[in-house]
């Protein structure tokens, strides 16, 4: 079982996370969400549609399961759209537009943050349904979601640099 300690420091990571991505996508204009200086590689729509979808599923899903109300969040074909192996398009008329794409990771992050407040020490060294090659039990995954939320802060902020946009810190 994770120690106490370790279990609260991964949380504030994972809140920390949340809360700069989230914040970090509040410094981008939504007209340039779909622009891609490189057509095929990616936009801040499909970064904020991953983490999305990502936050759902690892924060959520794989901790307890699907649940009727998960509907709530919207999701419906963002594994699709920004699952992994997925691969953006500059067509944004296949996407939910900006302001959605951004209130739907809200509430993600939002409902994260409620449920890991309750979430048993000693149910967090049970093993992942189904299994992960990399990660074996629930608390591994979570200890990784605020480094894969802070690799795609990074490519956020890329891509501001590259619409011309100063650095913000």
């Amino acid at each position: 079982m994770p120690e106490a300690a370790a279990w609260e420091l991964v949380k504030k990571s994972i809140s920390a996370s949340c809360q700069m991505f989230d914040g970090h996508l509040n410094e981008v204009d939504k007209a340039d969400w779909f622009r891609m200086p490189s057509e095929g590689v990616t936009h801040v729509a499909w970064q904020a549609g991953h983490i999305a979808i990502s936050t759902y599923g690892i924060g959520l899903r794989l901790q307890r399961g699907e649940r009727p109300a998960d509907a709530e969040f919207g999701l419906t074909n963002y594994k699709e759209l920004f699952g992994q192996g997925s691969i953006p398009s500059a067509d944004a008329s296949i996407y939910p537009s900006a302001e959605e794409l951004h209130a739907t990771l809200k509430k993600v992050f939002a409902q994260v943050e409620q449920e890991m407040a309750e979430w048993p020490l000693s149910e967090l060294d049970n093993a992942l349904d189904p299994p992960h090659p990399r990660f074996k039990t629930r608390f591994e995954f979570l200890a990784f979601l605020p480094a894969h939320n802070f690799m795609h802060f990074g490519q956020v902020s890329l891509l501001r640099r590259l619409f011309g946009n100063a650095p913000l810190r």
